[in-house]
């Protein structure tokens, strides 16, 4: 058991290496505080593992270099009896949130609200913050303009948008449906099947004609044989 869970070790850390950068030092720092906000009651386990889920997802997942994000990791509901609480809101009084401060090398920057947001530019996590509910609604905007995350694509939920890259990615394997070719052979439809290299009838496909054997087949004279061949030639 203890030498499969070190090659898994060995496998994420390898994968990890190839996927959206972040500084190993700034992520302990980050578990770290999730762990002690959620020791300390300050966010509720599930609230604790979604918001993990999601930073794991961004983790392992590869950005677009070229595109920054505003990535929404999880919500919590603020503890009065937090260190973290604060009333502080000039503009809702009557509303609370979290206010964390954090040293300058850490990845968690010094800010206020009761949700996790994280910032990827350049395919790397630059930032995870608080944010308030209520500002979500001007992610979208310039940074400074009403709360505004000054990124170019705003990711409101994580799952739907991986979901939304799979499903994008199955669509380009996905071969393009071949447009089915019929010709008229003396009143007949005939299904031509380039896959198979036959002819079959379109309303029989058990019978059917090799694209060899078309000049042998005994229901068509010379002359339509000769048109056959020049449609399979085209």
């Amino acid at each position: 058991m203890k030498s499969e869970n070190k090659i898994l070790k060995i496998i994420n850390e390898e994968l990890k290496s190839l996927e959206t950068e972040i500084d190993t030092h700034a992520l302990l720092r980050l578990e770290q505080r999730l762990d002690l906000m959620s020791n300390n009651g300050d966010i509720t386990q599930r609230e604790n593992d979604i918001i993990r889920k999601n930073l794991d997802n961004i983790i392992s997942h590869n950005f677009d270099p070229n595109i920054s994000y505003g990535i929404f990791l999880g919500s919590f509901i603020p503890n009065p009896k937090s260190k973290l609480y604060t009333n502080a809101n000039k503009f809702n009084p009557g509303i609370s949130f979290y206010e964390i401060k954090s040293d300058r090398d850490e990845l968690l920057k010094d800010s206020t609200g009761d949700e996790f947001w994280a910032i990827v530019r350049k395919n790397r996590i630059k930032t995870v913050m608080l944010r308030k509910r209520l500002q979500r609604a001007s992610a979208h905007k310039d940074r400074m303009d009403d709360g505004g995350l000054g990124v170019d694509k705003v990711i409101p939920n994580f799952d739907n948008y991986l979901q939304q890259q799979t499903d994008a990615k199955q669509q380009q394997k996905e071969p393009e449906k071949q447009q089915e070719k019929v010709i008229n052979i003396k009143g007949v439809l005939w299904k031509i099947d380039d896959i198979n290299k036959r002819l079959s009838k379109k309303n029989n496909p058990n019978t059917f004609v090799s694209f060899d054997d078309v000049l042998d087949y005994p229901d068509w004279n010379d002359n339509t044989k000769e048109q056959i061949l020049n449609i399979l030639a085209g």
